[in-house]
């Protein structure tokens, strides 16, 4: 079981990955996989960005199912109206390209599912 009492005070790691996606502004990334599930292909994770914008080429089998925290994003998504979600909203993050604009600094906690399984490695809390 996995009890976080208050997900702001979670440690987040940076994630310098997603600095070749910025296409606007100055877009920080962090997060924290808390946990992995035994057959590797579920994660619960923790992310945050600070404002600009990523264009995000998603894999096709991820399945991204996220509540937002707090702050504020749009998504972009052509042929789609743009999408603008706040603390509280529970969606899918799209499977095609997109652009996320950060407008507010941000936080999610995501959970992650591939039926292939996921190459991702946890960062667990200590206790």
């Amino acid at each position: 079981m996995h009890y976080i009492p208050d997900i702001h005070q979670i440690p987040l790691n940076p994630r310098p990955g997603y600095d070749a996606m910025s296409i606007s502004g100055h877009p920080q990334a962090a997060g924290r996989i808390i946990s992995l599930s035994k057959d590797r292909r579920t994660a619960r994770v923790v992310w945050r960005g600070i404002p600009g914008t990523y264009a995000f080429k998603p894999h096709p089998r991820m399945i991204d199912v996220a509540i937002v925290v707090y702050g504020r994003v749009a998504i972009n998504c052509l042929g789609w109206a743009v999408i603008l979600l706040g603390a509280g909203l529970l969606f899918e993050i799209p499977r095609d390209r997109f652009d996320l604009e950060i407008i507010e600094t941000f936080i999610k906690v995501s959970f992650l599912y591939n039926s292939e399984g996921l190459t991702l490695q946890a960062e667990p809390l200590s206790d």
